[in-house]
């Protein structure tokens, strides 16, 4: 099988293929920059074999790759190298891309599920309200010396949450009404962390076939870094506000923007299928770092 490192055409990028020829050198491999996500899709479905893919970065990347690689017999390697990487997060601790890497190249693809939303698929999460506000807005945040880009996140909840206006979402599975009006944050996942490290759906497994949902009650702006840290404690499932749904498929309706594994989506409703064992991919092992 051949080895395929789909790269985003930067200076940041290219000082990963030293250590990129080091550890494949007895590999059949190959590195492709292209400068669009259409570009990456166009190359992966014109490759007729078998292959695996390496998706570096965060994602959003692993979003764009997803498209042309769910439902083929290609397989799927994620090296985080975004500002989120929060699907990793569910795999593996592990940081260091060159331990990864040759974790990696001894294990097998398993059968992972995926989440059909409309007309696309995603592998993480989606989400409505605050959430969605800042994963929107996060890229809008200005360059600050001395803070890691990994903390993009952070900061954009600082500034967003006094800024957010309460949407108003109606969600639906199978005939019934699960929740309907304003919300502080609503959120579908497929793995557990969302956010730039927030597990907010512990009890999420990509494997299980379901979607997990947690929707949480409006709150006063002022209660909402007090909400902040019942997640980070892991005890957001102890608050009355907090609700969980685990469910094969739901419909939204709401008139505000949907985040998608860091991709803005509007439409006029937002109809979730999860697609079982639909994406061949390499789990790491979860005793890592």
């Amino acid at each position: 099988m051949k080895h395929i490192f789909m790269m985003h055409d930067t200076k940041k990028h290219h000082d990963l293929e030293e250590m990129i020829h080091e550890v494949m050198k007895d590999y059949q491999y190959e590195i492709i920059y292209t400068t669009s996500m259409l570009d990456s899709q166009k190359y992966i479905r014109q490759c007729f074999k078998p292959s695996r893919f390496y998706a570096v970065g965060g994602d959003g990347t692993i979003n764009g790759l997803l498209q042309a690689l769910v439902h083929s017999d290609h397989e799927l390697v994620i090296l985080p190298y975004g500002t989120g990487n929060d699907f990793c997060r569910s795999m593996t601790k592990e940081k260091d891309l060159r331990k990864l890497l040759i974790q990696s190249l001894n294990q097998h693809s398993q059968k992972v599920d995926t989440i059909q939303l409309n007309e696309y698929y995603y592998l993480n999460a989606a989400c409505f309200g605050l959430d969605s506000v800042i994963a929107n807005k996060v890229h809008d945040t200005p360059d600050i010396p001395f803070i890691p880009e990994s903390q993009s996140y952070l900061i954009s909840v600082l500034q967003q949450v006094f800024r957010y206006h309460q949407h108003v979402v109606k969600v639906m599975s199978q005939g019934q009404c699960l929740y309907q009006g304003k919300v502080t944050l609503c959120t579908f996942n497929n793995a557990q962390y969302y956010g730039g490290g927030f597990q907010i759906v512990p009890q999420a497994n990509i494997q299980d076939g379901y979607l997990d949902i947690c929707i949480v009650d409006p709150v006063s702006k002022i209660k909402i870094p007090y909400l902040v840290t019942y997640l980070l404690s892991h005890q957001l499932h102890k608050r009355h506000e907090v609700h969980y749904y685990k469910v094969k498929e739901a419909t939204v309706y709401c008139q505000q923007s949907c985040n998608m594994d860091g991709e803005e989506m509007k439409a006029e409703e937002y109809h979730f299928q999860v697609v079982p064992q639909s994406l061949n991919l390499i789990i790491y092992e979860k005793n890592q770092a």
